[in-house]
């Protein structure tokens, strides 16, 4: 994260007994943690002439890499803006806090809340680029970023609970399915009636109305949607015929498919209407062929991706350059 410290601040914490206060900020910043830019140089002057020789020198060196890396940051990046005195704001762009509330958010790590702990996670690390990955690597290996298993569809809860604490909501990034049948279910205005049901819409719905600091509701509907052809042939009981029969089928066809129980798992009546006319072209073999789907363990395939390279689509990795800074910019 950014943070900017606002005149008078410094001059107040250095001149009190909680000057200590001030070493855990400047701590997270030799650590590397956190990028730190104080607005008025002339306290941070005078307060770092008042330490010993060693700690300024760690302390101004530390302030050089920061300003450097400042540089680097994306335009986004989550800050938090430490103020002397008045209202506080916590806000996923930028929050203004006193010390102590800044203290609470930057010390805690970064939750990233998944729906399945082990192959949601495989599939956010194998899609990112190796850029990112070495970004989240170091922050996985000092603990700065912890990874949070939402359980499907208590993931409402689960944001729920977070967003009680504004630090720890603020320090949220949930990934989740969307659930969605067509992708005409993707627009803004539209949600499930009567008996519909489509747990990725109740998940968004609880992002939005929560002080959480980044989510990615997937374009698609179910995070196997995703699984290249190369990869999806190597899931134990997928045969050649179902295998042709589902890259056959349009490219939203396959996106919205039931990948895990096939068209019988989309017969119950209450909601077999909403994939409207986009499987009406396929041919009564391929119906047949893709009836059960491709099994409950198709997302286990993911648990490779951490060491090899997936062959993504184009839209898949367009999607991730779009949704995975949104998660970075939160480190």
């Amino acid at each position: 994260m950014r943070v900017v410290v606002g005149e008078g601040v410094i001059a107040r914490f250095a001149r009190s007994e909680f000057v200590y206060k001030l070493h855990t900020l400047f701590g997270y910043v030799c650590e590397g943690r956190h990028v730190l830019l104080p607005e008025s140089g002339e306290e941070l002057d005078e307060w770092l002439g008042s330490l010993d020789t060693h700690t300024r020198s760690a302390y101004r060196e530390a302030l050089g890499i920061a300003a450097r890396t400042a540089v680097l940051q994306v335009f986004n990046v989550a800050t938090v803006h430490v103020v002397e005195q008045g209202d506080e704001i916590w806000d996923s762009s930028c929050s203004i806090l006193n010390l102590d509330s800044a203290l609470k958010l930057l010390k805690e790590p970064l939750g990233i809340v998944l729906e399945n702990s082990n192959n949601d996670w495989s599939f956010l690390y194998g899609i990112m680029r190796k850029s990112e990955r070495e970004i989240l690597d170091r922050a996985l290996t000092a603990r700065w970023v912890e990874t949070v298993h939402g359980g499907g569809s208590d993931l409402v809860n689960q944001i729920a609970e977070r967003s009680t604490f504004p630090a720890k909501g603020l320090r949220t990034f949930v990934l989740f399915d969307s659930d969605r049948r067509h992708p005409d279910e993707l627009k803004d205005d539209w949600m499930p009636k009567d008996q519909e049901a489509c747990q990725g819409y109740h998940n968004e719905n609880a992002v939005k109305k929560s002080n959480v600091g980044g989510y990615w509701r997937l374009n698609r509907r179910f995070i196997e949607s995703y699984m290249p052809r190369k990869e999806l042939s190597k899931v134990h009981g997928v045969q050649d015929e179902m295998l042709e029969a589902y890259f056959r089928l349009s490219t939203h066809g396959r996106w919205y498919f039931n990948i895990k129980k096939g068209f019988k798992g989309d017969e119950p009546k209450e909601n077999s209407h909403r994939s409207l006319q986009l499987y009406s072209s396929v041919s009564e073999p391929d119906k047949a062929a893709l009836h059960e789907g491709f099994g409950r363990k198709v997302a286990d395939q993911y648990q490779n991706a951490r060491a090899t390279d997936f062959e993504w689509d184009a839209e898949a990795l367009d999607e991730a350059v779009s949704a995975i800074p949104e998660l970075l910019r939160l480190i």
